[in-house]
């Protein structure tokens, strides 16, 4: 007897709890049932289930909301980056336009101060060569620009135009060891050839030792090459060394303008000023 208990316990224990379902039912349709025994213990059970089940959904929502606002928050931060590169791009063309403008400014008023028929001129290229130091003009022979003529700007002079087309010309630069431009100290009137050079920059050349030039000294044109203008500034003097023997001195110069940065000139002919 007690094998088939043991053997048959699922089915038996199945059947005991349908029996008891069934007469629960059988009561409650009756009127007989006056109260529930399983209710309370089923709400009893489930009642740890619903308060888990409860803050899941709760965690859920927070998390849900989290994520919303996340996005949120990316969404506006992605908003305020790229409008703060488009106005430190704006800021950037107002700058620069700024500056074009005050170059343009300082350009047409040393242009009152030159010989009538000047060029005003953009560079729009350069050699990019380490033998030859020139660069490109936008203008050319359709806007008066002749071979020999002077390229300066306001802060000094910066070369001296040696081909043209009817739209560009092509300027070799003070720089160049090629180059020369004749002028006189503006303290003491001494005379030489300012040109660069492949080692030591610029410098001033053929000038006695007997010559009175110091460092600081102020170099202009002198208006005796054909080509630059009178009263020029050129450079300064920077080093001056005197050897115990030959004729001329060496004299280092800083240019006035650094052709590298020029990014307007002007053109003029020095025979236009008499």
């Amino acid at each position: 007897m007690l094998d088939f208990f043991r053997r048959n316990q699922v089915l038996l224990s199945s059947f005991l709890c349908v029996l008891f379902s069934l007469s629960i039912l059988a009561a409650a349709s009756r009127g007989h049932l006056r109260a529930d025994p399983i209710g309370p213990l089923l709400l009893g059970l489930t009642r740890p289930l619903q308060i888990g089940a409860q803050a899941v959904v709760v965690k859920l929502r927070e998390l849900q909301q989290r994520y919303t606002a996340f996005w949120g928050l990316r969404w506006e931060n992605e908003n305020l980056r790229r409008r703060v590169l488009e106005l430190e791009a704006e800021r950037n063309k107002l700058l620069e336009a700024e500056a074009t403008n005050q170059r343009l400014r300082e350009l047409l008023e040393f242009r009152s101060q030159l010989p009538s028929g000047s060029v005003t001129a953009a560079v729009i290229g350069n050699s990019g060569s380490t033998w030859f130091h020139s660069f490109i003009l936008n203008k050319g022979s359709a806007d008066g620009v002749v071979k020999g003529m002077a390229v300066v700007s306001p802060v000094g002079v910066v070369g001296q135009v040696v081909a043209v087309t009817p739209r560009s010309s092509k300027v070799l630069l003070i720089t160049d060891h090629h180059s020369g431009v004749d002028v006189v100290v503006q303290r003491s009137r001494a005379r030489g050839i300012v040109s660069g050079s492949l080692d030591n920059g610029p410098g001033m050349k053929y000038v006695k030792r007997s010559e009175d030039v110091q460092e600081g000294d102020r170099l202009i044109t002198s208006g005796l090459d054909g080509v630059f203008p009178k009263g020029l500034l050129v450079g300064t003097v920077v080093k001056v060394r005197k050897k115990s023997h030959g004729l001329f001195q060496y004299i280092g110069v800083a240019l006035a303008a650094d052709p590298s940065r020029v990014e307007e000139v002007l053109v003029v002919s020095a025979e236009e000023g008499g």
